[in-house]
Order: C-alpha cells, then sequence, then structure tokens
C-alpha cells in the first residue's frame, strides 16, 4: 500500500491506525481528488502494455525443460493462503493449455475439473489452518512486532511442512510411485520443500506471490538492495528515509541471523526426517533453477534480478467476463460510479470491531457514489456495531454509488451500499464506472486494479501489505491508510482526494497502459525460462 501511495493511486490506511475520521479523510480523497483516477488509469495502461501476457511468459520459460510436448510437473502449493492458491491455479493452467500434464497438490479441494491437470488435495494441511490460522490470527498478527511475527509465521511453516511430507501423496512421489520431470513448489517459510525435487533429481522451480525484497530474494540467491529493497516486515515502500533504511538494514540482518541459527536447523530436522540423504537447505537453494515471482516493475519499481529469476505479475489475470444482470444495473445505474470495497480472503469484513465498521458505515453513507461491499458474516462474532456505523455515515453523503463486499445482511447498511459474500472482482475492476477500489493492498488486488486502470485505497493489515501501498502512493495511483491509524476523518479524507483528484485516476491510466505494453506475456516468460533450462543456461 506504501507503493500504491507512491504511485499516487491509492491510499494506505492501516487497520491499527483506522478511525471513522481518517476513513472518511480517506474516501473523500479517493472519491474527490482526480489524481488518483488518473493515475490509476496511467498505471493500468502501463501494465496491459505488454508483448504477451503473464501466463505466456510463465509457460515459455516452463515448458523447454522437457525435452517432450505433454511431459509431466508437480506443483505444490505451501499454505492455505487463497492468494496463492490463485497464482498456482493461473500457473497450472497455463501449463496444461499449452499441453502438460500437471499434478496439483493444494490444501483447496477445486471441483472444477481442467484438462491434463490431476488435482490432489492436502486435506490435512486445510483442516489445520481452520483450526489454527483463524480470521481473528490474521487481525491480531498485524500488532505483532516484527520478531514475534517472524517466530509465529516460522512455527505455522514447520507444522505445514509435516502436514505435507507425511501426506500420502507427497509420500508416493517420494517413494517413487509417481515419476515428473519438473518440480513447482511455493515458497513462503518452505525451504524444505526443495527435497522433494532433490529426492527425484529434476529440476527446481520456485514461486513466490510476493515481489522482490530482502526477506524473499535470498531463496534464490537474488541481490538484496537494502537502501531501496525493503523487508516485508519493514512496513515501507522504495524511498525510504535515513532511518527507515537503516531499520530496513537491522531487520535484514536479523531475518539473515534467524534463518541461519532459528529456522534452518528446523527446516532440516523435518528435511531429513524424511528425504535423510538431502544436503543443507543452504545447498538445495543454491542449486533452485528458476525463480518467479508475481510482481511487475509498473507495480513494484526496477529491480536487480539474475537471469534465472523472472518477474510474471498477472498471471492470475483473467479476461473479463458478463457481470450478473443486477450487478450490471447496480453499475451502470450509478450516476456518480461505483466504490468496490473488499478485504480479499484471509481478511474477513466481519472480524473488524463492530465499533470500526460503523465507522466505516458512517464514512460510506455519506457517499453520493454507490458502495460494493464484500463482507462474511456467516460465523459467529460480529464486529462492533460502532465501527460499521462510521463507513456507513461516510459512504451515504457519496453521491457515487457504492459496491461493498460485505457478507450478510448489513445493519444500519445506507440505501447506496450493497453487500454480499462474493463479488466477481476482476469483472467489477474491469468496468469503467468503477471509481475507486478500497483494498487491503494484496498484491493480487493491487495487481487487478492496476492491470483495469483503478485507484486504490488502502487499508493495509499485515505482511507485504503496507509496502505494496506505500508504492502505490510513490507512484501516484493510490493512499495509504493502515488500520492501525484508520479514524472515520481519515477515511472520509481519503476516499474524497481519490475520486476527486483526477490525478489518481490519470496516473491509474497510464500505469494500466505500461502494465499491458510487454513484449512477452508472463506465461511466455516462463516458457523462455524452461528454454534456457533445457539449454543448461541455468543451473
Amino acid at each position: 500500500m506504501k507503493n500504491a501511495e507512491a504511485g499516487g493511486f491509492g491510499i494506505s490506511l492501516p487497520y491499527k491506525q483506522f478511525t471513522e475520521e481518517k476513513f472518511a479523510d480517506a474516501l473523500d480523497r479517493i472519491l474527490n481528488d482526480p489524481s488518483y483516477m488518473q493515475n490509476a488509469k496511467r498505471i493500468s495502461t502501463l501494465l496491459k502494455d505488454q508483448f504477451d501476457t503473464p501466463a505466456e511468459r510463465v509457460v515459455h520459460w516452463v515448458e523447454y525443460v522437457i525435452r517432450h510436448n505433454g511431459t509431466s510437473h508437480l506443483r505444490t502449493v505451501a499454505h492455505n493462503l487463497y492468494c496463492h492458491y490463485a497464482v498456482g491455479e493461473g500457473l497450472v493452467r497455463a501449463l496444461a493449455d499449452k499441453g502438460h500434464q500437471v499434478t496439483y497438490m493444494a490444501p483447496y479441494n477445486d471441483t472444477t475439473p481442467i484438462k491434463n491437470v490431476k488435482s490432489v488435495h492436502l486435506d490435512q494441511i486445510e483442516k489445520f489452518a481452520k483450526e489454527t490460522i483463524t480470521d481473528q490470527n490474521m487481525l491480531e498478527s498485524f500488532t505483532m512486532p516484527p520478531i514475534l511475527f517472524m517466530f509465529f509465521v516460522t512455527r505455522i511453516g514447520i507444522r505445514i511442512g509435516e502436514l505435507t511430507y507425511s501426506d500420502p501423496a507427497v509420500q508416493d512421489v517420494l517413494n517413487g510411485k509417481e515419476t515428473y520431470d519438473a518440480v513447482i513448489l511455493e515458497w513462503m517459510m518452505s525451504d524444505y520443500l526443495q527435497g522433494i525435487a532433490y529426492r527425484m533429481q529434476v529440476p527446481s522451480i520456485v514461486v513466490t506471490t510476493f515481489c522482490p525484497s530482502a526477506s524473499t530474494s535470498y531463496v534464490s540467491g537474488n541481490p538484496s538492495i537494502y537502501s531501496y529493497m525493503p523487508h516485508m516486515l519493514n512496513k515501507s515502500g522504495q524511498k525510504m528515509n535515513f532511518w527507515e533504511r537503516t531499520t530496513n538494514i537491522l531487520l535484514a540482518l536479523f531475518d539473515i541471523a534467524f534463518g541461519y541459527l532459528y529456522f534452518n536447523p528446523q527446516q532440516e530436522h523435518l528435511l531429513y526426517k524424511y528425504v535423510p540423504e538431502a544436503p543443507s537447505i543452504s545447498e538445495l537453494n543454491a542449486n533452485i533453477s528458476l525463480h518467479l515471482f508475481n510482481s511487475d516493475p509498473v507495480i513494484n519499481g526496477p529491480l536487480p534480478m539474475l537471469p534465472n529469476v523472472l518477474e510474471v505479475g498477472g498471471i492470475h489475470m483473467k479476461p473479463p467476463k458478463k457481470l450478473p444482470d443486477d450487478l450490471q444495473k447496480f453499475i451502470d445505474e450509478s450516476e456518480h460510479g461505483v466504490i468496490y470495497f473488499s478485504l480479499g480472503g484471509n481478511v474477513k469484513s466481519k472480524d473488524i470491531p463492530q465499533w470500526r465498521r460503523e465507522e466505516i458505515l458512517r464514512v460510506l453513507s455519506k457517499l453520493k457514489q454507490r458502495v460494493l461491499w464484500k463482507f462474511e458474516d456467516d460465523l459467529p462474532g460480529k464486529p462492533p456495531q460502532w465501527r460499521r456505523e462510521e463507513i456507513l455515515r461516510v459512504l451515504s453523503k457519496l453521491k457515487q454509488r457504492v459496491l461493498w463486499k460485505f457478507e450478510d445482511d448489513l445493519p444500519g447498511k445506507p440505501q447506496n451500499v450493497e453487500t454480499r459474500k462474493w463479488f466477481p472482482q476482476q469483472d467489477i475492476l474491469a468496468h469503467p464506472n468503477v471509481k475507486a477500489f478500497i483494498t487491503h493492498g494484496g498484491l493480487l488486488s493491487l495487481t487487478e486494479s492496476v492491470y483495469h486502470g483503478v485507484p486504490v485505497l488502502g487499508i493495509p493489515v499485515f505482511g507485504d501489505q503496507d509496502t505494496n501501498m506505500l508504492n502505490a502512493e510513490i507512484r501516484g495511483f493510490g493512499i495509504s491508510l493502515p488500520y492501525k491509524e484508520f479514524t472515520e476523518e481519515k477515511f472520509a479524507s481519503a476516499l474524497d482526494r481519490i475520486l476527486n483528484d483526477s490525478s489518481f485516476l490519470e496516473t491509474a491510466k497510464k500505469m494500466a497502459a505500461l502494465i499491458n505494453d510487454q513484449q512477452l506475456t508472463p506465461v511466455m516468460f516462463i516458457v523462455v525460462g524452461f528454454w534456457k533450462l533445457r539449454r543448461r543456461w541455468l543451473p
């Protein structure tokens, strides 16, 4: 979200800073400052202006690792987070469309069949996630100091690794009952998965759903320039002042020491339990053949890249489809446009405290725009009413209609707000009457907003969301309003800027033009990568 602010197409309002005043202020800025829409449209133009699609780039770098067409690939997802699954699904579909036989192991039970794809449901990981990684954990995690957060995620990572290796389907692979020509592994605190490729003696390809940073580039030996590559937990964009750079260096150094002294020994204990002949974690990482990042320089800025490191951001993007008739009518008939509001798949709107939800409702109720709010309220424990009323008050004052992704009937919901448990997000953002996107600042959502040229108001909560929105601010297509800084006034002000400062929309459109003007698509990049692997240009 810091990057979105820097890009001028978003505003970041961290959850910890959320107040009704800040929320109203941020919404007011997003809606009434035309620069946000202009920047979002500019960036959308940049993002779409590509020679090929992300999916084509991926396939281009992947398929020539095998000598014959229609060979088999094994793809695993390390964590039960939908954003990770979405990137993996995009890669799997791209490979399958090229005729490759793919076995896709994931903690999601997708019943939609895909030609050439054998889906394996890692049900124990899904069960563990439902029992342990609750929605409330996600809201609480952002309050942890970075060091405690690292212990938190590594503990989960080790447990998921145990469940992965002990799964019967993975055991069949390790015992030679299934053979493959390449292994594609998701990386998120999961270096230990390299043991699968080592046992099979096939090339290892790593996919990271985040942008390259001081906390993710080390896996493949890609250089980390601490002066402008923020650590994921530093909550800074690329433009850092002296103290932010100092903090970034210290955090990165601690991360390195943390890995070698604490996390790697735990990973190796798990690795040697199932693949006793494997070398050290460091040696396994040194032999990664290809590292794919779900990022794009249009969004994250230029970064140093080794020949075996590729950015394939947007591989999950799909062509817009026709909206359901009721949504199409809701958006088309909104005289002042529509705002789309979703906090992603991991943080549920229903878990926002009631007092904060009331703040949001007070702000939204003041908008002339209509709002679509993705709101999940099918579980117990409704958020505080007073926070909801704050947002509704702001939205009710807007002349635009608002689309708010909100799961369940929302008490006190103003007439300009529509809530549902799910919306076709990409299709909504593709509609020309959508004026702003209120988001958590996840990289997938940010990519979609840039791709379609929609300025963003970000409310980052945890992980890479702060950095993403800071970069959006730097580039001029967003405003970041961190949750911990959220107030009704700030929210209303940020919305006003995004909606009424034309520079945000102009920048978003320019960014969309850039991201769509590429010589090679992400899929083709991956095909080229596999072509290099075949010719042994890469390890």
